[in-house]
């Protein structure tokens, strides 16, 4: 696998990562204060379903926590795939030094308010040509932080 290979492949998880995350939330619409409104609710024969029992049948079906889990576990590995990689070919520094330059030093001017801010990960990611996840552990390494976000 190449690095570009890597890349493409971890594009394709987060794809599949926000397709699953989009079907539960859907599902939490069930158990969502406006789904307790019994108002507009068509029942058969004057019996009433319960919803939350209903979501948690959905969810069990469709196992959309373990997916997810098992979704980031496959990225991780695969970002850690991608460090291990470039520190072979020598091209971590250079990788580290563009993003921490990205993230700490560069300022773009917003449409809408025309206020200078400093780039968005999804910017960081699309200028260095790595996964937006890669950019964040990459810079969390360099700060020896836990999460930044």
């Amino acid at each position: 696998m190449t690095l570009k290979e890597a890349n493409k492949k971890l594009e394709e998880l987060d794809n599949e990562y926000n397709y699953y995350l989009k079907e539960k939330e859907k599902l939490l619409s069930l158990i969502l204060p406006k789904s307790t409104d019994i108002r507009f609710e068509r029942v058969d024969g004057g019996k009433r379903e319960d919803r939350l029992a209903k979501y948690v049948e959905l969810e069990d079906e469709k196992k959309l926590n373990a997916t997810l889990d098992y979704i980031q576990k496959r990225k991780e590995n695969l970002i850690n795939w991608i460090d291990r990689e470039l520190e072979i070919l020598g091209k971590y520094g250079e990788t580290e030094q563009v993003i921490i330059q990205l993230k700490e030093n560069t300022m773009i001017e917003d449409s809408k308010t025309k206020k200078m801010r400093p780039l968005m990960w999804e910017e960081i990611a699309q200028k260095s040509g790595y996964n937006k996840d890669h950019c964040r552990k990459i810079y969390r390494l360099y700060k020896k932080k836990r999460d930044i976000y």
